[in-house]
């Protein structure tokens, strides 16, 4: 519990910090979905550090509303991207899980974006307490409807292999369907999370709430 009181203060640290100072490209994204299983929350942060240099969290956590310590998750990836191009980085950083730790690791970031689309594309290799990889991908449109209200569509998916195991570590699928009304949406949305083959996936949908910054 210690652990995740620290990490999650440091991801509020951090974010805070990064929003004080006068950055000319950064995004900041909090989210939570109030599910009919669970509440699961999600912060990103992106900010240019110096030259070609930037910084990237993604921080998530699930809970249960009958509390069960057992249940409770927290994921945090903490990246340095060295951006070769314009839509092609390559980082390396230290995530934190949960049950494993901390963990170092090494990524190819893909992306595209401007106002109304997102297209991202993550694959990384962890290299602690056993190795794995995980492909991120993350598709996000959102049109204008008139002056500041508009659609917001997005799909996200996750997979994970571990390779000690040779078998399917993690993997999820999220999609929302909302208004975005300037910096603020709100929808329904669905998180279907799988774990190991041995365990039983859980589908969480309800109503979520999304702030950018």
């Amino acid at each position: 519990m210690k652990k995740l009181l620290v990490v999650f203060a440091l991801g509020c640290l951090l974010t805070t910090s990064y929003a004080q100072q006068d950055i000319k490209d950064h995004t900041i994204m909090f989210e939570t979905l109030f599910g009919r299983h669970r509440v699961n929350s999600a912060l990103g942060v992106t900010t240019d550090i110096a030259w070609i240099l930037r910084y990237s969290n993604s921080t998530s956590a699930a809970v249960p509303y009958i509390y069960d310590k057992g249940l409770i998750e927290l994921v945090s990836l903490n990246s340095i991207i060295f951006q070769v191009h314009k839509n092609i980085g390559i980082s390396g950083g230290i995530n934190y899980h949960y049950r494993k730790g901390f963990m170092p690791s090494l990524g190819i970031h893909l992306s595209y974006s401007n106002p109304s689309l997102l297209l991202a594309l993550t694959p990384c290799a962890n290299f602690m307490p056993w190795a794995n990889m995980e492909v991120n991908a993350v598709a996000e449109f959102k049109p204008v409807i008139v002056d500041d209200l508009r659609l917001l569509t997005r799909a996200q998916g996750c997979f994970g292999y571990d390779f000690s195991r040779q078998e399917r570590e993690r993997a999820k699928f999220y999609c929302r369907l909302g208004l975005m009304y300037k910096k603020v949406a709100a929808g329904f949305g669905i998180n279907i999370d799988y774990y190991r083959p041995s365990a039983e996936p859980i589908d969480n949908y309800g109503l979520f709430i999304r702030l950018d910054i």
